[in-house]
């Protein structure tokens, strides 16, 4: 499987907004409370803040370990890559508090993220523990995908 958006179920009335960013039914995980899917059960759930837009998290990968993002403040680009280059399967997300959507990273992808806005908030999800993801964790220098974080005006 490739790394992909899936849009989140959400709600919206005259209370405010509720996001279903998760649901489990028969070993099966949802996103959209409609399409559930053959992936892994999710051990943790943590939440990751930039201090500054200028910080780029990774790249790295897990062997093993499938990763799940949503921003639930503000907005983020990701780069997602098979491989320790850039190449052709090479993909860029962008993600926002303002479409709910999940980002789906199933091993063996070094991905990495950005902030495009101060004060973004990322709710990350894995089918792996602290302890067990720290195992599984391969860390290269962001260099090759660094003009891929650039914001181009256009």
């Amino acid at each position: 499987m490739e790394a992909k958006k899936v849009p989140i179920k959400f709600n919206v009335d005259d209370r405010g907004v509720l996001w279903q960013i998760f649901d489990s039914k028969n070993d099966k995980i949802s996103f959209d409370g409609a399409e559930y899917l053959e992936l892994p059960s999710i051990k943790r759930v943590y939440k990751v803040e930039n201090f500054s837009k200028d910080t780029i998290r990774g790249m790295h990968f897990h062997k093993k370990e499938w990763k799940f993002f949503t921003v639930i403040r503000g907005s983020v680009k990701f780069v997602i890559s098979p491989t320790e280059n850039v190449t052709d399967k090479t993909k860029i997300f962008v993600l926002s508090c303002k479409k709910p959507e999940v980002l789906v990273v199933p091993p063996n992808n070094y991905n990495g993220w950005k902030s495009l806005e101060e004060d973004t908030t990322i709710l990350g999800l894995s089918n792996f523990s602290l302890e067990e993801t720290l195992k599984d964790d391969f860390r290269i220098l962001p260099t090759p995908f660094m003009k891929l974080f650039e914001v181009e005006n256009r």
